[in-house]
Order: C-alpha cells, then sequence, then structure tokens
C-alpha cells in the first residue's frame, strides 16, 4: 500500500508542476495587463519582473527593471538583478556594468555587494 502510494505521487509530480506553472503564466498575464494600466507604479513593475522571471521571459523581467530605474535610479536591489538577468542572457558586460554599479551605491546591502562581487569574479575569469 505504502509504494502503491509512493508511485501514485511521484506519478501526480508532473501535474502539479504543470499546474503552478499554469497558475504563474495567469499571474504574469494580469501583471503584464497591469502594467499597461499603471506603467509608472514601482511595485507594480517589481511584480511583473518577479513574474516574469519565474515564468522564464527574462527579457520581460529586464524591460520592468529597466523601466523602475526610470522612477527610481538609486536602487542597487534591482541593479542587482539586472546583472544576474544579463548575465543569465550571457550579455557580461551588461551585468558587470549592472554589478559594479550595484556594489558602488551607498545603499547597497551586504548581500548585493557580496552577490555582485561574486558574479564580476566569475565575468572575469
Amino acid at each position: 500500500m505504502r509504494r502503491l502510494l509512493s508511485v501514485s505521487c511521484l506519478l501526480l509530480l508532473p501535474l502539479v508542476a504543470q499546474a503552478q506553472q499554469t497558475d504563474a503564466r495567469a499571474a504574469f498575464a494580469a501583471a503584464f495587463q497591469e502594467t499597461l494600466q499603471k506603467p509608472t507604479d514601482a511595485p507594480t513593475l517589481l511584480r511583473y519582473a518577479r513574474l516574469a522571471v519565474q515564468v522564464g521571459d527574462l527579457e520581460a523581467a529586464v524591460s520592468a527593471y529597466e523601466r523602475f530605474l526610470m522612477i527610481d535610479a538609486d536602487q542597487p536591489r534591482v541593479r542587482y538583478e539586472l546583472g544576474v538577468l544579463y548575465y543569465r542572457l550571457r550579455s557580461y558586460e551588461a551585468a558587470r556594468a549592472y554589478f559594479e554599479t550595484a556594489r558602488a551605491s551607498a545603499k547597497a546591502a551586504n548581500d548585493v555587494r557580496a552577490g555582485a562581487g561574486e558574479y564580476i569574479a566569475e565575468i572575469e575569469r
């Protein structure tokens, strides 16, 4: 009985993952519509960017984070996230520029500085 239950759970995992992905895509689509209604609303842009990353649309996330920086340019964590996205997109020089700016900001938290430094070291290899 225990083994049958384990096998049943294993068979359901892909269905659960697919349902979660569908929910994420629906949330992403709704967030996109919200950005059209509120194109300069910072929380809306951040939510959309995070959902874009979750569904794998890195270019959409880049666009949202860059729009956010037009509203508030001194956001080292957003610059760090942009660096990560550009790194994932293999645009290493753009990534480096965002990491360096994030790391140099007086507002940067220690984890942002450390993470940016690690990525920069990786880019330089």
